[in-house]
């Protein structure tokens, strides 16, 4: 909640000064701006899902967003290649944040020349947006960019278990068996907090990686271990 509330209060810094320039430039017709400064939130925060999904196929990433008014960034991977997952993720984890400094740039741009005062009704969103996502961060939504940026820079274990149960994922959509799949990429990995949405994906895979092997035993202990970690979904 607090990372709301100090994204809401860097907003407002930002609003008072567009709010005075605004009055300045067209008087009572500032009154439309301001309601436009409102409206802003919506479609910076589709922006954003935008630049997720835009940045994401130029690096073969389709990025399936889910849209949030007020959350942080929240999109579903699915890869289209096992190769350089991580330089790609990273290219696609920026697309948001990317497009939100476009748009700060712009009200930056109206806040400060006359002639185009209105387009600093962009401002306030977009800082909302650029704070909110862009430092590292874990809210009640998922993970910021910033954190998913940060992890895979650094190369932590959730980095590690999150390339690999992408890999994964990108072969099998490439035509490969789950049960011909290296062991080695689904059981030689770093252990995680059960509740880190990579974990319980990758729970899945190791169930239906047993399930096709005939390993009957060990995949009803990952069945029910699946069980046990799908309240975190």
């Amino acid at each position: 909640m607090k990372r709301f509330i100090w994204s809401a209060a860097v907003a407002l810094v930002w609003a008072v000064p567009c709010a005075i320039r605004l009055w300045l430039a067209y008087d009572l017709y500032a009154l439309a701006c301001y309601a436009a400064i409102i409206l802003a939130l919506p479609f910076c925060s589709l922006m954003h899902e935008l630049g997720h999904m835009l940045f994401g196929a130029f690096v073969k990433i389709k990025a399936v967003p889910k849209f949030s008014l007020f959350g942080s960034s929240s999109v579903k991977i699915i890869p289209k290649a096992a190769d350089n997952l991580k330089r790609r993720l990273i290219v696609t984890a920026s697309g948001g944040l990317a497009v939100n400094a476009l748009f700060a740039l712009v009200g930056i741009i109206g806040l400060i020349f006359t002639q185009c005062v209105f387009l600093c009704v962009f401002l306030p969103a977009s800082a909302y947006l650029l704070y909110l996502n862009g430092e590292a961060a874990l809210l009640p939504d998922g993970k910021t960019d910033g954190l998913v940026i940060s992890e895979l820079r650094r190369d932590t274990d959730e980095a590690k278990v999150t390339l690999a149960v992408l890999k994964a994922q990108a072969l099998l959509l490439g035509g490969a068996e789950i049960g011909g799949l290296d062991e080695e990429l689904l059981f030689n990995l770093p252990v995680i907090r059960e509740d880190d949405p990579a974990f319980i994906s990758l729970m899945q895979l190791r169930y239906e990686y047993r399930k096709a092997r005939g390993e009957e035993r060990e995949a009803e202990e990952c069945r029910i271990r699946l069980e046990e970690i799908k309240k975190y979904l």
